[in-house]
């Protein structure tokens, strides 16, 4: 169920203060505050002290906070006049110096969350104009509209994590041997938001053991392709990375943007990919005797031949066949040919 605009302030509000909204629980730190208020740390450290008391002075505050008189009287009177503090007078007959108390979260932490709700809705606002004069900036020099060449590790992997990180729909991603083990932090981050993730690699020797890494990654699709082209990410199918060196000192990327050079990669990689052979459960293999039987096969020979080649029965390569149909799913040699073929057995 979506959540109207006061419902998700009180949330975030909740969530900033530490507890579920009408219940008690744990205040949230300085820093939690801080940032998420926009708040100076010692200004929050004040505030959070005046919480725990009815009424204190500056120096009490002070002392307890590890501030200096002008540190403290400065994020005083931030907080002041951010209304989240009260002052009473000093009494100058009397002695008493002034006394401070925090005013009521409830209300006043909501307002500046409320206050800081709406300059974050307008520098949304702005974002499309913002991208639209940068684009414009980039068009009247006639650098880096269709493309941006990234070079090195840092930069290249940089380009990289924030193009994942803004996906929101669906990433693509081709890669090829050597494959670093273990799911990467990124991709897992992808699948628990939702976004369609699909990863075509090239066979392998033990495709299973690809797929049992894959198999971390809940909700991930993989598939084998014989001719993976390259080694990058498609995004939303509006923005793409292609690493263009192999080496570990020299890598770089051409990243793309809109455009028919953009639109000719995906349709590259959907073909592809109805081509690839889904990588899983259901991921199979062929070795030894049946393999070589299929590559003869694939070369022309009758089962005749192919016994005589592999020093063995009529029988036995009939009897192989039928693995390799099996394995393929299919009925007939004819289609177990093509199949062999999409898969890169042959």
């Amino acid at each position: 169920m979506r959540l109207g605009c006061h419902q998700a302030i009180d949330v975030r509000f909740a969530c900033l203060v530490g507890r579920e909204a009408g219940g008690g629980g744990q205040v949230a730190s300085r820093e939690s505050i801080s940032a998420g208020l926009g708040m100076p740390e010692a200004a929050a450290a004040i505030y959070l002290s005046l919480l725990e008391r009815p009424t204190a002075t500056t120096a009490d505050l002070a002392v307890a906070c590890g501030l200096d008189a002008d540190d403290t009287i400065a994020n005083l009177t931030w907080l002041r006049d951010h209304g989240l503090v009260l002052r009473a007078k000093a009494m100058a007959l009397t002695g008493i110096p002034d006394r401070w108390s925090a005013a009521e979260p409830d209300h006043a932490l909501r307002d500046l969350v409320r206050a800081r709700e709406r300059t974050l809705h307008d520098v949304r606002t702005a974002l499309p104009n913002l991208q639209d004069r940068f684009r414009q900036a980039h068009r009247d020099s006639g650098v880096g509209q269709v493309t941006e060449y990234v070079q090195g590790w840092e930069n290249v992997g940089a380009r990289y994590h924030q193009i994942l990180r803004d996906a929101t729909e669906e990433v693509a991603l081709l890669d090829h041997r050597p494959y670093t083990p273990g799911p990467a932090p990124t991709e897992e981050s992808i699948l628990s938001r939702g976004i369609r993730f699909r990863v075509m690699c090239d066979p392998v020797d033990l495709p299973q053991q690809l797929a049992d890494e894959f198999a971390a990654l809940r909700g991930l699709e993989a598939r084998l392709h014989p001719d993976v082209p390259f080694r990058g990410i498609i995004a939303d199918r509006k923005i793409a990375v292609i690493m263009m060196d192999r080496e570990p000192q020299n890598v770089s990327a051409i990243v793309l943007r809109p455009s028919p050079l953009l639109d000719g990669l995906v349709l590259l990689f959907d073909a592809c990919w109805s081509r690839a052979v889904p990588l899983g459960a259901d991921a199979v293999t062929l070795e030894g005797q049946a393999l070589q039987v299929l590559k003869l096969l694939a070369a022309g020979l009758k089962d005749e031949a192919i016994a005589r080649q592999l020093n063995t029965t009529t029988r036995t390569v009939r009897r192989r066949v039928q693995e390799v149909l099996t394995a393929l799913h299919v009925k007939s040699r004819f289609h177990a040919g093509v199949e062999a073929s999409r898969r890169g057995w042959v």
